[in-house]
């Protein structure tokens, strides 16, 4: 078997490699999951009438030239302003790298509340106990109750001297993004 695609993710060596080189301190083998399912998830919804107009507004025109961007940004990195406009810094080199970005930070968020709500374990940020997080219809609701959440998770973390489990900081433009992708995923999963 040849080291190729998603193989290498899971060693140590590589991945603590690729963290530093590309500025993505948080690159995980489910992060990378997440990150294309997110462009299956993106197909999906752009079958639909409604989705690639609002997409645009959102994240940019998908048209442009995916290989053309990816190469400006492997050779010239991401715009000086990236961590006020994007998750991480690839997420700047096309809109569907910040779509997939932006849904696998949404995921991680939401997986975070879920397996906090999961594990019984309370929160004054909780809404209620059996919170659905999948179907809350506020999704500014759900982005401050997960980041509430992951903050905590971390200061946890810190007290046993390891890193945090969420470095990010959510940007306004990160949040419209995140609350974005919450809303679409929720309409699509309900068919509305």
């Amino acid at each position: 078997m040849t080291r190729a695609g998603s193989v290498v993710e899971v060693d140590p060596v590589l991945v603590a490699t690729r963290r530093e080189a590309l500025e993505e301190p948080c690159c995980t083998m489910i992060g990378h999951m997440r990150h294309e399912i997110a462009h299956m998830l993106w197909w999906r919804l752009s079958l639909r009438d409604d989705f690639l107009d609002a997409f645009r507004d959102m994240f940019g025109d998908e048209r442009a030239d995916y290989r053309a961007a990816l190469q400006h940004y492997f050779n010239n990195g991401p715009p000086p302003d990236w961590r006020q406009r994007f998750m991480t810094s690839c997420a700047a080199a096309h809109p569907h790298e910040d779509w997939a970005e932006t849904t696998a930070h949404l995921l991680h968020l939401t997986d975070i509340t879920d397996s906090f709500v999961a594990a019984g374990v309370s929160s004054p940020e909780l809404p209620h106990s059996g919170w659905d997080q999948y179907s809350e219809p506020n999704a500014e609701r759900l982005i401050h109750v997960a980041a509430s959440l992951a903050v905590g998770v971390n200061h946890v973390n810190r007290a046993m001297g390891l890193s945090d489990l969420y470095l990010f900081v959510l940007s306004q433009i990160a949040r419209h993004k995140l609350a974005f992708v919450h809303d679409w995923l929720r309409r699509g999963a309900q068919g509305l």
